[in-house]
């Protein structure tokens, strides 16, 4: 055999080499980002829930602010309650975006950090809990007894004190429980990733 056919045969064989290699990291990238996701699922709808009903009710404070907006005791509240939802909505919709980042088409770097992201966002919604809690659940009493029942809340006004006392205390109890227990299949995605990632970089 002639040494050009030997060099044929060599680079023909490293191509073969090369695009099983290709196609077989193109198969493991696809088995990995679809068993994140499959962690991620409950992640996702969670946060669908949550748009749509965030939505609506943005609607419904809406044409209440307008309804009482030359009366500040009910203005305020529902503002406060506004400012609240309209938060959430926005961070709900720029998780899902970080979700639907997490593709094939990203690199591993950019997927890590996708899901970085949302632990952060995850511990964020948390923390923010002190706050939102005893605020949200005090204007909420006030806005829906007011455009259901038609009834001042605010003649109860040492119990709207204490009620809100009572919230931040049990917000203190939400706020670690949630933590005690954070969320499982965020962390498994995250750690199945990084070992993916360890894998390769193994070979």
């Amino acid at each position: 055999m002639e040494l050009n056919e030997l060099i044929s045969i060599w680079q023909s064989g490293d191509a073969q080499l090369e695009n099983s290699l290709k196609i077989n990291k193109k198969l493991l990238k696809e088995v990995s980002i679809s068993k994140i996701k499959s962690y991620l699922v409950e992640f996702k709808l969670s946060n669908i829930i949550e748009i749509f009903v965030n939505s609506v009710f943005m609607i419904f404070l809406m044409n209440f602010i307008v309804n009482h907006f030359l009366v500040l005791k009910y203005l305020i509240p529902s503002v406060v309650l506004y400012i609240i939802i309209a938060g959430s909505l926005g961070l709900n919709i720029y998780k899902l975006v970080l979700f639907y980042r997490i593709n094939v088409e990203s690199s591993v770097i950019q997927t890590q950090k996708n899901i970085e992201r949302l632990k952060f966002f995850e511990i964020l919604d948390k923390n923010a809990l002190y706050i939102i809690i005893p605020i949200f659940s005090t204007a909420f009493l006030i806005v829906m007894a007011k455009a259901i029942l038609n009834f001042d809340l605010y003649q109860f006004g040492n119990w709207l004190i204490i009620f809100t006392a009572g919230s931040f205390v049990i917000a203190l109890v939400i706020v670690f429980v949630l933590k005690k227990f954070p969320n499982r299949n965020l962390q498994k995605a995250a750690t199945f990733l990084k070992e993916v990632t360890d894998m390769e970089h193994d070979k």
